[in-house]
């Protein structure tokens, strides 16, 4: 039976603030982009079409890939949590993990004010985790992200989460036949994007990527570089890499259309569309079809 998931990412709800107690680290870079230009660039006014659009898709299940916010304020947990009400009632069906920008802050770090917006629709508060979406299909959720006192976009995924990782994925009995990896961070990006994802990689990138190389096929849902993408990276042949680029970000160059993706997984099957928006309507750009999953193993017991 086919399973349909939607994949949402970088939203990044802003609000604006002028309480100094809250102006300081890296959320002082946040508000000064805003006001020289993010926000025109990241306009929510429309964001309730998103909404309707994923709705009208009847998805199996909803993956949010991080950043829902901007600078990590109180005011944009609960902004992000409004907006997404619509598509949250059945906590059953939808997944997040976090993103940097939802780290900002050194308190919001700490405190995991994340977890405390949107911790239901995660398994577990400590990562890594398996979530199952169906007797074949799961979710490996991971978080990379850390609070940066140098106002660095990159991320690292810490040493004990990448080991019990392996770990989890270590028994081929116990692995998911369709497995879905879900972390902000790609680990890699096509040619166009490979610069971009210099600036703000995972620092660790090679000990995740040689784990993965390791792991056997499966699908990787990221976001943090706002364009989407769906492509087999030539140093992870087993991986499918994808990224939904953000619903609500105005590219001027008009490469990277607003939108999100959906994802039909049917047996060892996977489609990948991107749906965008151009302005005016919605349009559905295929992404690929790929056989991503071999063949079930004939058992050998009667």
């Amino acid at each position: 039976m086919a399973l349909r998931l939607v994949q949402l990412s970088d939203i990044h709800v802003w609000r604006y603030t002028w309480n100094a107690k809250r102006l300081f680290g890296l959320r002082i870079l946040g508000i000064t982009e805003l006001l020289m230009g993010r926000a025109r660039r990241f306009p929510l006014g429309r964001f309730g079409e998103v909404v309707d659009r994923v709705r009208s898709l009847a998805p199996d299940h909803i993956l949010i890939t991080g950043d829902l916010t901007t600078t990590a304020l109180p005011s944009e947990f609960q902004e992000a949590r409004r907006l997404l009400g619509p598509i949250l009632a059945d906590k059953s069906r939808v997944t997040m993990i976090p993103g940097n920008h939802d780290r900002t802050t050194r308190r919001s770090y700490l405190t995991r004010r994340f977890e405390a917006t949107f911790g239901e629709f995660m398994p577990s508060a400590n990562f890594p985790w398996l979530r199952w979406l169906d007797a074949e299909t799961a979710i490996l959720g991971l978080d990379a992200t850390r609070w940066h006192w140098h106002f660095s976009p990159r991320g690292y995924l810490p040493d004990a989460q990448l080991a019990a990782a392996r770990v989890l994925t270590s028994d081929p009995a116990t692995l998911p036949r369709r497995l879905i990896i879900a972390c902000h961070y790609p680990v890699a990006a096509p040619p166009l994007y490979r610069v971009e994802l210099a600036f703000k990689r995972l620092e660790n990138e090679p000990a995740v990527r040689a784990w993965l190389k390791e792991l056997g096929p499966h699908l990787y849902c990221c976001g943090h570089v706002h364009a989407p993408w769906a492509f087999r990276p030539p140093e992870i042949p087993n991986q499918l890499c994808v990224n939904s680029g953000s619903p609500t970000m105005i590219d001027p160059t008009g490469l990277r259309q607003p939108g999100f993706l959906e994802i039909v997984l049917d047996g060892i099957r996977v489609e990948v569309r991107h749906h965008a928006w151009t302005g005016s309507d919605w349009k559905v750009v295929p992404m690929t079809e790929d056989v991503l999953w071999p063949m079930a193993t004939p058992s050998l017991t009667a």
